[in-house]
């Protein structure tokens, strides 16, 4: 940590920027009566509509559509539609220097009793055309691709990393220097003026004078469930949060546990350490969400979502959770009855005694943390001091650390391939004690228990901590077969219903299905026969695979029934199921997959029940 002499003339130096900042903000605007670049007001070359006026302080940067955006007087980037031209509309464009806009469009009166003309008023037709012209010649223009808000960015081409704090764009140069520059349009790119969150810290900071070793010892006096791991990656979430359209994966994360086992004292430290450059909230919808973020990229936090009679607010959030880890593009609608894109980048926060469901596609892209009760009578955690500064910190760190990215986040996904984790694992978990170690250091992570520099032991401990999370996440067409298996067959007369999977066990065992009307049919007619009353067939063991192989339609009304409500519904099981291992779920057995069931023969994909046990066994128990 920095000593109170050189944190004053650290502060000292951040005032002096933001006076910089202040000064900046305030361009001279001249009387529109006078000259300006040598001109009188409306004679300058090309006007009133030809091209703009010189050093005009509105930026025309395109059209798309019925749209033209414009950098206005405050560096903010305007989208305005067609039917909003006016004079209310230039007033709003031109607000900061009010007087250049009647400089180079005057409405003037006419010579009179010798005297010369005087400006009484605004040529409101003529600014507006000059402007849609320009507008025009720069082109089409979509913010979705051109702009960027707040947050952390790379530099095409040569990746330096970039912090837009709304007010400056912050660069580390290659002598370790920290340099800020105006917003404005960048190769290409424009980072628009927006109000001001976080900057970085003015010092470097070494890893181990980090304030990330008084957080992580904070974060490990709460009670978790994996006391060695989640504390880290809590951690290295903040670490991603802060980089957000910087990284190609932004993980979420999702803390639960029961009342008053501190979730929102967490949320209220992660506010803390990452200030205003955190978008926080207890109760939102995905509409909510965009509408607060627009082009930024900072993180996300949402307090209490929880599981509820309706889930589909929630579930719309973590969708667009889910979006945002890749950088997914949604479109919704607009006001003018147009179609709007959004790009979500940001990395999202959530806790909830009881979460809303999550898809194995949303567990994939976001670490589950779980807390347990605190011990009575026990310490409370401790929160550590001067934790406003540590936001501030940690970007510089990141910043100062970002030429060593790939290797640091490569060195963790090598340790979990060799480990036998799959791709998405090694991306969410990967980025996270990536970031982690930033912020830590080798000696930090080790010193917090993971032994860094022996990556033959790291793996297999990060695969076992992880293992029971995993397991959760079900394969597509694994939780489609599941369900149709554990599905009761509604139809049959009198005693129990047993499930579709349950009929497929007795036959097995070789015993004929329950309450069958014919005690003495064979095992396997008696298994057909129910079966068909659920729309599915059965092939004999023997024929196209050792035991028994149920056939599944594309299409039947029973199985309709049976899907309906989820998300397999109207024939999408037979997509869900194909994407099964080929071993499991035969589809290329020509005419073998033709099944008579209830006396029709229908094109069918067989599943292969004894595969399926042992494949399902086999994940169960890796």
């Amino acid at each position: 940590m920095a000593s109170r002499s050189g944190l004053k003339g650290v502060r000292a130096a951040f005032s002096d920027a933001l006076a910089q900042h202040a000064a900046d903000a305030q361009p001279s605007d001249p009387p529109a009566e006078e000259n300006r670049h040598g001109f009188p007001p409306g004679g300058w070359p090309g006007g009133p509509v030809s091209h703009l006026p010189p050093e005009c302080p509105v930026i025309p940067l395109g059209k798309d559509g019925d749209t033209t955006y414009f950098v206005d007087t405050l560096g903010q980037l305007r989208a305005v539609n067609v039917n909003k031209w006016g004079k209310k509309i230039l007033l709003d464009l031109f607000a900061h220097q009010p007087n250049y806009l009647t400089w180079a469009w005057p409405r003037l009166s006419a010579p009179k009793d010798g005297k010369p003309s005087r400006i009484n008023g605004l040529e409101v037709d003529d600014a507006c055309a000059c402007l849609l012209k320009a507008a025009s010649t720069r082109g089409l223009f979509a913010p979705v691709d051109r702009v960027r808000g707040r947050g952390a960015w790379t530099v095409k081409g040569s990746g330096e990393l970039v912090w837009h704090s709304g007010q400056g764009l912050w660069r580390v140069s290659t002598h370790g220097k920290l340099q800020v520059s105006r917003p404005g349009e960048v190769d290409g790119t424009f980072y628009p003026r927006r109000p001001p969150v976080l900057e970085p810290w003015r010092e470097a900071v070494p890893a181990e004078q980090s304030p990330a070793h008084d957080l992580i010892a904070a974060f490990q006096s709460w009670k978790w469930e994996r006391p060695l791991l989640d504390p880290i990656l809590l951690l290295g979430w903040i670490g991603a949060a802060f980089l957000g359209a910087a990284l190609d994966w932004r993980p979420a994360l999702f803390i639960t546990g029961d009342y008053g086992q501190g979730k929102s004292t967490l949320q209220a430290i992660i506010k803390e350490v990452i200030g205003d450059a955190l978008h926080a909230t207890a109760d939102t919808t995905p509409a909510g969400i965009y509408q607060r973020v627009k082009q930024d990229c900072l993180p996300v936090a949402v307090d209490e979502l929880e599981a509820d009679a309706d889930n589909r607010r929630a579930v719309g959030v973590v969708r667009l959770a889910r979006l945002a880890a890749s950088g997914g593009v949604m479109y919704r609608g607009g006001s003018e009855h147009e179609g709007v894109e959004f790009q979500a980048r940001n990395a999202f926060f959530f806790s909830a005694i009881n979460p809303p469901p999550l898809g194995p596609q949303d567990r994939s892209r976001m670490a589950l943390l779980n807390l347990r009760k605190l011990e009575q009578g026990g310490a409370r955690p401790e929160i550590p001091g001067a934790i406003d500064t540590f936001g501030r910190q940690f970007l510089r760190q990141l910043m100062d650390g970002w030429k060593h990215w790939p290797r640091t986040l490569n060195g963790w996904k090598d340790a979990m391939r060799d480990a036998g984790l799959d791709g998405r694992t090694q991306d969410t978990y990967g980025t996270l004690l990536a970031c982690a170690t930033m912020l830590l250091g080798d000696a930090g992570m080790e010193a917090a228990g993971l032994p860094v520099t022996e990556p033959g032991l790291l793996g297999p401990m990060i695969a076992e901590a992880t293992a029971a999370e995993r397991g959760e996440r079900t394969a597509n067409w694994r939780a489609c077969l599941e369900h149709l298996l554990a599905s009761p067959i509604e139809a049959w007369k009198g005693g129990e219903k047993p499930t579709v999977g349950g009929c497929i066990e007795l036959l097995e065992a070789n015993h004929t299905p329950l309450d069958s009307m014919n005690t003495s049919t064979e095992p396997l007619e008696a298994a057909r026969t129910r079966l068909a009353l659920a729309g599915l067939g059965l092939v004999a063991p023997g024929k196209v695979c050792a035991g028994p192989a149920l056939a599944i339609p594309a299409t039947s009304p029973l199985l309709t029934k049976l899907f309906a409500g989820t998300i397999w519904g109207a024939g999408v099981w037979m997509h869900a199921l194909k994407q099964g291992p080929a071993d499991v779920v035969i589809r290329d057995r020509g005419n073998q997959q033709v099944v008579k069931i209830n006396r029709v023969a229908t094109r069918c994909v067989l599943v292969d029940m004894q595969a399926f046990d042992t494949v399902t066994k086999v994940e169960d128990e890796g």
